[in-house]
C-alpha cells in the first residue's frame, strides 16, 4: 500500500496531476497522461497487489510492461531524468515481490496458460499503427525538450517521455490481454480507463499540447470500450479457456 501512495501521491504525483486535468491553464492532455500511468498502471497496479495478494502476476506484468517502456522512452526521448521513476518502481516492484514470495497458495508469478481472445486481438491490432505514430510525435517533441518549454515538467521529467511511453504500453498491454487469459481482465481493464480518459479530456480540448485531432479522441474513447468490453465478457467459442475451467472446478471439488 505505501508503494502506491508514492505513486499517487509524491513522489508520482499521480493524483496531483489528474487534479489539473480539467483546468484549461494547464497542458491538460500532457497531465491527464501522466495521471493515469501514475494512478492506473502504476498506483493502480500496487494497489491490486494490497487488496488480492494472491493473484499478483497481471498487476506485476503491468509494472515490468510500464518499465520497459519508461527505458524506451528514456533512450528514443533523450530524457535521463526519468530513469528517477525507473530506479523507484524497480526498487518497490522487487521489494513488494520478495514480500509476495511468502504470501500462502499464491499464483504462480510466471504467465501462462495463453489462449487468444479473437475479437480482442484484433482491436488491440488495429490500434497499434496509430498508437506508434503518436508514441513517436510525442518522443520527438521530448527530444526537443518541448515540455521544458512550455513549462511541463515533474521532478524535472518532460511530460512528452511520459505520454510517449503511455501510448506505446498502452497497445502491448491490450495484445497481452488478448493472448492471456489470467491478466485479461486488469489489463484491460488499466487499459480502458487509460486510453479512455485521455480521450475524454483530449476531445474537451481540441488543440492543447499532446492532444489528439478530434476523431482521434473519440476513436481512443471508443477502443477503449471496445477493450474494456471483450476483455469482461467471454467470448462465445474459447475451448481452451474453458478447458482451463473445468479443470479447475474439479481441483476445487
Amino acid at each position: 500500500m505505501l508503494s502506491a501512495v508514492t505513486w499517487l501521491f509524491l513522489p508520482g504525483f499521480g493524483l496531483i496531476d489528474l487534479g489539473v486535468t480539467w483546468d484549461p491553464d494547464w497542458a491538460v492532455v500532457l497531465e491527464a497522461s501522466w495521471a493515469t500511468t501514475m494512478c492506473v498502471l502504476v498506483g493502480g497496479s500496487f494497489l491490486a497487489l494490497a487488496v488480492a495478494p494472491r493473484r499478483p502476476a497481471s498487476a506485476l506484468v503491468t509494472l515490468v510492461a510500464t518499465q520497459a517502456t519508461w527505458l524506451v522512452a528514456v533512450v528514443v526521448g533523450r530524457e535521463p531524468a526519468l530513469l528517477l521513476y525507473v530506479g523507484l518502481l524497480a526498487v518497490e516492484g522487487a521489494l513488494v515481490t520478495w514480500l509476495l514470495a511468502g504470501v500462502p497458495g499464491r499464483e504462480s508469478l510466471r504467465p501462462g496458460g495463453w489462449a487468444v481472445r479473437w475479437p480482442l486481438l484484433v482491436v488491440a491490432t488495429a490500434a497499434v499503427v496509430p498508437w506508434l505514430r503518436h508514441v513517436e510525435r510525442m518522443l520527438r517533441a521530448s527530444r526537443r525538450d518541448a515540455g521544458e518549454t512550455i513549462g511541463e515538467l515533474t521532478m524535472n521529467v518532460d511530460h512528452y517521455t511520459v505520454q510517449g511511453a503511455w501510448a506505446l504500453v498502452l497497445p502491448a498491454l491490450a495484445l497481452l490481454a488478448a493472448c492471456w487469459p489470467r491478466g485479461r481482465s486488469h489489463l484491460g481493464v488499466a487499459v480502458g480507463l487509460s486510453s479512455g480518459y485521455v480521450g475524454l479530456v483530449s476531445y474537451a480540448f481540441p488543440g492543447t499540447w499532446g492532444g489528439f485531432s478530434p476523431a482521434w479522441s473519440v476513436a481512443c474513447v471508443a477502443w477503449a470500450a471496445a477493450v474494456v468490453l471483450l476483455a469482461l465478457v467471454p467470448g462465445r467459442s474459447e475451448p481452451r479457456e474453458l478447458r482451463r475451467e473445468v479443470v479447475e472446478a474439479e481441483r476445487a471439488l
